[in-house]
């Protein structure tokens, strides 16, 4: 690789062996007499910065003071520069300090002559002298910008006096004298040149880079700094262009540009010959630019979001991106170590003979004496070294570039998730679709071709996953939330087992890829099933609306048989779900669609536990029945509801009934609560029978009346309100009917508002609603509506069971309890919130807070409830909610807690 040495320790000696090789630096020599005393050159430095502090009014002695100053300048850095006491960035930040001095010193001589101060006025360093980058022969880059409100110009004329005063300062600058010049400046990188004046208004300049400015231009404007002039205007003017450098948003067409640019470059200069020994170092192949645009595009890229990127120089960006996990620190490394060397060759290369050249001559002869300043004793092996250099420099450059074979030509829409560092175009294209962590998704992406998760351990299902993630990705983008939703396919693929045929068949149907990304999306439960079953993806294809139908087989064990049934239950709610998902089921309609599911599931499990221990423990004693209470004994169940269920039995005259019935019992929990290979069915929750958790789990027909009609609470007289019989004996399936009907009217009116007030109050204080989405707890919400039934039931003796809402709602309009205003309350009311809890809990959102509900959960809610938009939904929900809510007042009291 290319090194740059030291000619010698000393610096004076350094600069009398660099003469031999360059005339420029042999000139200067001349012109300053007494160097013996000057031994690091630093005093020297510091007084060609003092002298621009001294410009007479006479402008060619002030034109000689510079230059004077510029040769000084220019001796005392190459002399630091070529014994190795600077460093090449400290070399360039002497070149860049003194131009500061030079511009500041010539814009205030103007100022001066014409009568004004700063007036609003002010130069931007940009490029190299801007990033404090400059070379000995750099242009300098300059903008000149003046801010109308802190200007004391003429108004009539202020526009044409500030350009003059641009041209004037420049003129001074520029001119070449018989002392030289002091630096060739360039204007033309202020906005639209060939249409606005020298000096650009501020206001006119914010418009022109807020409407049309170009990518080159925010590249260009990342090295921006004020230099010269109003710094305060100036500050104030950098601190307004921050959102036009800096965009939020990642910007795939910046990089595309930078290509575009790039390829010009080398097509004009005819360098695409990376084994050119005469290579231009700047602009060929594996060149300084190569860096330069290497750091600056992922500048574009990311530093919008990473202000620690936010950096002019090239060698801080590097180390910024290696600290950002953007480049390889190895690589971040090396192509800073390669931009000094190269620097500091074109440092060599301009000190010949003060030229702005970038070009290694072509002439053998001249190219060994830049070999020889560069300190190389052989041009062999100086050539040898810059192509090294140049080689490894394009190699990164073109990993950086194109990936996957992508020209230089700017292509929408990239999707590439190979190569170690993302991809700008893919980053973009994500970043346009919505997603707000592309890096994330990149890298998740690139983790499954990597072959870490089983769909994509061999390359077919790495192929079906390339194919597929354009569309997978674009139907993720409509979702309204692309990366919830991509989270959720996420665990929903690498859950898969294997992958081939379930890609291969979403690859086939679009349709069914559209419909599991907004399934995974909004109903993740589903997913976690997908996941376990993949197959059931076929059943969106086939099955019709007719259930599947489950059969306990007598030949089946317990233990198959409670397989058995979790496949079949699984197969059922995924496609119960789906369809309440996207509407195919009508959300008023599935709570007793759930509530069947329960049903058979209950009822096969009850069968085949109650033949385990009878082929265990001998035949049943007598009777058994088990009743559903509150959502499942109402047929109100939801996709995620419990099963709130009792077992009870008659065996008059039988020992050890109760020890059958226990196990009976034990099994039955075990066979619709225990999770085993194939999942789970139900969460299984006794506690409403007698006793509650200290109650035997089995309770006898004559201990259940005893208990209700001695000893329990008002609560549980509620609870027997919703009580329906699902499987077993039906005669002793009435007899529990029967009483729970003898519990009504059997504690005075009072008593009963009293209990279920205090009962109410005591939910607020230990469990609140979580908002206006908890759709149970909130005021007026789905409880206080069965309390106000409930109330209504206990109060009065009934001679019909109505263990369903609905059901009991109209009894009580045919009985007087209710008028029929507030049965149409209570009514509407109710099938309004089911159907939006119905939709809540499959999509298994809590629903507390509107800002935490998934987008396109909304749009569901809208359908669910036939509502227009959103907005018409939440005023409908608070309507509701809010008669609800007096209707309880009015019937129970005011529920509020001190």
């Amino acid at each position: 690789m290319l090194e740059i040495k030291a000619l010698s320790d000393t610096p004076l000696e350094a600069l009398n062996l660099a003469a031999h090789h360059a005339p420029y630096l042999k000139r200067l020599l001349a012109r300053q007499a007494d160097l013996e005393d000057h031994l690091d050159f630093e005093p020297l430095y510091l007084q060609s910065l003092a002298k621009c502090t001294d410009l007479t009014t006479d402008q060619a002695a002030a034109e000689a003071v510079l230059r004077q100053a510029k040769a000084q300048a220019h001796l005392a850095i190459a002399a630091r520069d070529l014994s190795g006491q600077d460093t090449v960035q400290q070399t360039t930040f002497r070149i860049s300090e003194f131009a500061d001095h030079a511009c500041q010193a010539a814009l205030a001589y103007v100022l001066n002559q014409k009568g004004f101060a700063q007036s609003g006025l002010f130069f931007i360093a940009l490029g190299k002298m801007g990033a404090y980058e400059l070379n000995y022969s750099s242009d300098i880059d300059l903008a000149a910008f003046w801010d109308a409100e802190r200007s004391d110009f003429p108004p009539d004329s202020a526009a044409e006096l500030a350009s003059r005063i641009v041209r004037d300062t420049m003129s001074l600058l520029n001119r070449q004298t018989g002392e030289g010049y002091v630096f060739r400046t360039d204007l033309r990188l202020r906005p639209d040149p060939s249409s606005t004046p020298l000096a650009v208004p501020t206001q006119r300049a914010a418009l022109y880079y807020e409407s049309v400015g170009q990518n080159w231009e925010r590249m260009v404007w990342i090295k921006a700094r004020a230099c010269a002039g109003d710094l305060t205007a100036a500050k104030d003017f950098l601190g307004a262009m921050q959102p036009f450098i800096w965009r939020q948003h990642l910007d795939y067409w910046a990089i595309a540009d930078v290509q575009a640019i790039k390829h010009m470059i080398n097509t004009q200069r005819g360098e695409m010959d990376l084994h050119h020994a005469a290579t231009d170092i700047k602009l060929g192949p594996g060149g300084i630019r190569e860096i330069e645009f290497f750091a600056q595009t992922q500048q574009i890229i990311l530093g919008g979001r990473n202000p620690q990127l936010r950096l002019p120089a090239t060698v801080a960006t590097l180390q910024a991106l290696a600290e950002l996990g953007a480049v390889q620190p190895e690589v971040a490394t090396g192509l800073a170590d390669a931009y000094g060397q190269l620097r500091q060759l074109e440092h060599r290369l301009q000190m010949v003979q003060d030229q702005q050249t970038h070009s290694v001559p072509q002439n053998a002869d001249k190219r060994a004496s830049v070999a020889a300043l560069c300190g190389y004793d052989t041009l062999a092996a100086f050539d040898a070294d810059l192509l090294e250099t140049r080689q490894w420099v394009s190699d990164q450059y073109t990993k950086l570039f194109e990936q996957s074979g992508r020209s230089h030509e700017p292509v929408a829409g990239n999707l590439v998730f190979t190569g170690v560092d993302d991809d700008p175009g893919t980053v973009q294209t994500l970043t346009e679709l919505g997603f707000q962590s592309p890096g994330q998704v990149i890298a998740r992406i690139r983790h499954w071709h990597h072959g870490h998760t089983p769909a994509t351990r061999n390359r077919r299902g790495r192929e079906r996953l390339t194919a597929l993630l354009p569309t997978l990705l674009t139907k993720m983008s409509q979702m309204g939330d692309p990366d919830l939703a991509f989270a959720r396919f996420s665990r929903f693929f690498e859950g898969l087992r294997s992958g081939v045929q379930t890609l291969s068949m979403l690859e086939a149907e679009p349709d069914l890829l559209e419909d599991l990304v907004a399934t995974l999306a909004l109903a993740p439960r589903i997913g976690e099933t997908l996941a376990k079953r993949p197959n059931l993806l076929e059943s969106l294809l086939t099955v019709s609306d007719q259930e599947l139908g489950f059969e306990a087989k007598e030949t089946v064990d317990f233990e198959a048989a409670i397989n058995a049934m979790r496949r079949w239950h699984a197969a059922e709610s995924f496609l119960l779900g789906h369809r309440l998902l996207h509407s195919q089921v009508r959300a008023r309609d599935a709570a007793r669609a759930w509530s069947h599911l329960a049903d058979h599931a209950v009822q096969a499990m009850a069968q085949s536990a109650a033949k385990e221990t009878e082929r265990k423990f001998g035949p049943a004693p007598g009777q058994w029945v088990v009743a559903g209470l509150g959502k499942l004994g109402g047929e109100d169940m939801t996709a995620n509801s419990d099963l709130d269920i009792i077992l009870v039995y008659q065996a008059e005259g039988l020992e050890g009934a109760q020890t059958w019935y226990t196990r009976f019992t034990q099994r039955l929990i075990t066979a619709l609560s225990a999770e085993t290979a194939e999942g789970s069915l139900y969460e299984v929750d006794m506690r409403l029978r007698p006793s509650g958790r200290a109650g035997p789990v089995a309770t006898s027909l004559q201990a259940f009346q005893r208990y209700h009609l001695e000893s329990a609470w008002t609560w549980e007289h509620m609870a027997l309100t919703r009580l329906r019989p699902i499987c077993g004996d039906p005669v002793l399936g009435q007899k529990l009917i029967q009483i729970s009907l003898s519990t009504r009217g059997q504690r005075p009116p009072q008593t009963v508002t009293q209990d279920i007030l205090e009962m109410r109050k005591r939910l607020n204080r230990d469990k609140p609603a979580g908002g206006p989405w908890d759709l149970k707890l909130r005021p007026g919400g789905l409880l206080d509506i069965e309390f106000i039934l409930q109330h209504a039931l206990l109060c009065k003796p009934s001679s019909e069971h109505t263990p369903r809402i609905s059901d009991a709602l109209r009894w009580l309009k045919a009985h007087t309890h209710l008028s029929s205003e507030e049965f149409a309350h209570l009514d509407t009311a109710y099938r309004f919130l089911r159907s939006l809890q119905q939709v809540q809990r499959i999509a298994n959102e809590p629903g507390t807070f509107e800002q935490d509900m998934m987008p396109g959960l909304a749009d569901r809610l809208c359908r669910a409830t036939d509502q227009f938009d959103f907005e018409d939904l939440k005023i409908q929900l608070e309507q509701h909610c809010g008669t609800v809510f007096e209707l309880f007042g009015k019937k129970i009291g005011n529920p509020a807690t001190e």
